[in-house]
C-alpha cells in the first residue's frame, strides 16, 4: 500500500499559499496519527493504538499547486505480506478515514458500510465486527481529529482530504465544534510521573514521553511556564536523555490508556510514582 492524502488547507492564508507554523503543526500531528492509524487497520485488520509500533508510516512530500496551503501526505506499508484488504486497500482506506471524521450520520455509516461490502465482501457478520472496531477506533482519535481541524477559524476557514481527484473529507468550524465537545475522556487528579522526554517545543510546551521502561510514547503539553527559562529542568533531561519525575494529570480514553499528560510542575523528592 502506498497511498496518497492530499491535506489542503482553504482560505484565509492558505490562499496565498501561507498558513501559521504553529497552528500546522498542531493540525499535522492530528493528521498523521490518523491518517497512520488507519492505515495500519487496512494494512492489518487490527486496530493498534501504539502509533511507534503500526505497519505503516505517513511521511509528506512536495504537492502541486493550488490556491491552498497544501500537504501530501503517503500512507507507505511497512509489512511486506499482502495488506488484510486484498488490493482493494485505498478504497477502504479513504471510506476509513472519512468516518472517522465524520458525525458519523446514518448516512456516512452507509457509505462506510458499501466500502466495506466492496472491499471483502457482503459478510454481515465480518462487516459488524469491523465496523465496531472501527467506531471505537474513531473515539479513541477525537483528540487526533481535535487537532486536524485546529487551523479552522484562525490561518484556514476548511480542510478538505482528497484521495487522487475524489475529495474524502470536508472539514469546516463546525466540524472543528463537534471535535472540541467533550469525547468522554476522563481527566484524572494530579499524580506523580516518571518519563523520558523525546522530543519538546518549549514554546508551546507540546513534547512527547515514554513512562517508565516502556518504549512507547504518549502526547504531552507541559504548562509549567519554567519550560520558558534557559536551561530549564525539561530541556536539559531532553538533552541528556534523563528520566525526570513530574506532576501531571493525565486524560485516558474508556480503555483506562493514556491519550495525553498535562504536566504543571516537578515532582518533589519524597512522592512515589505512578506505576508505568
Amino acid at each position: 500500500m502506498n497511498e496518497a492524502i492530499s491535506i489542503r488547507y482553504e482560505g484565509g492564508d492558505a490562499v496565498e499559499h501561507a498558513i501559521d507554523l504553529n497552528q500546522l503543526g498542531v493540525s499535522l500531528q492530528g493528521f498523521a496519527r490518523i491518517l497512520a492509524v488507519c492505515g495500519n487497520f487496512v494494512e492489518t485488520g487490527k486496530y493498534n493504538k501504539q502509533f511507534d509500533s503500526l505497519s505503516v508510516k505517513v511521511i509528506a512530500k512536495e504537492p502541486d499547486q493550488h490556491h491552498c496551503y497544501e500537504v501530501v501526505a503517503y500512507v507507505q506499508s511497512i509489512l511486506t505480506s499482502a495488506n488484510f484488504w486484498s488490493g482493494t486497500g485505498g478504497a477502504a482506506l479513504s471510506a476509513i478515514i472519512a468516518y472517522v471524521l465524520s458525525r458519523r450520520s446514518g448516512e456516512e455509516m452507509k457509505h462506510l458500510k458499501d466500502a466495506l461490502d466492496l472491499a471483502i465482501g457482503q459478510n454481515a457478520s465480518i462487516n459488524e465486527k469491523l465496523i465496531a472496531t472501527i467506531d471505537k477506533m474513531a473515539d479513541a482519535l477525537r483528540p487526533a481529529a481535535r487537532n486536524a481541524t485546529y487551523p479552522i477559524g484562525r490561518t484556514c476557514q476548511r480542510v478538505d482530504l482528497y484521495s487522487g481527484n475524489s475529495r474524502i473529507a470536508n472539514l469546516d468550524q463546525s466540524s472543528q465544534d463537534s471535535f472540541s465537545q467533550s469525547s468522554g475522556n476522563e481527566i484524572t487528579a494530579t499524580r506523580k510521573w516518571v518519563g523520558l522526554i523525546s522530543e519538546l517545543d518549549v514554546r508551546t510546551g507540546t513534547c512527547k514521553v515514554s513512562l517508565g521502561d516502556s518504549d512507547s510514547r504518549v502526547q504531552a503539553e507541559i504548562t509549567d511556564p519554567i519550560r520558558m527559562a534557559p536551561n530549564n529542568p525539561y530541556a536539559l533531561a531532553l538533552a541528556a536523555q534523563v528520566k525526570i519525575e513530574f506532576l501531571a494529570k493525565a486524560e485516558v480514553d474508556e480503555d483506562r490508556e493514556i491519550v495525553k499528560l498535562y504536566i504543571s510542575d516537578l515532582a518533589p523528592p519524597d512522592q512515589p510514582p505512578v506505576p508505568a
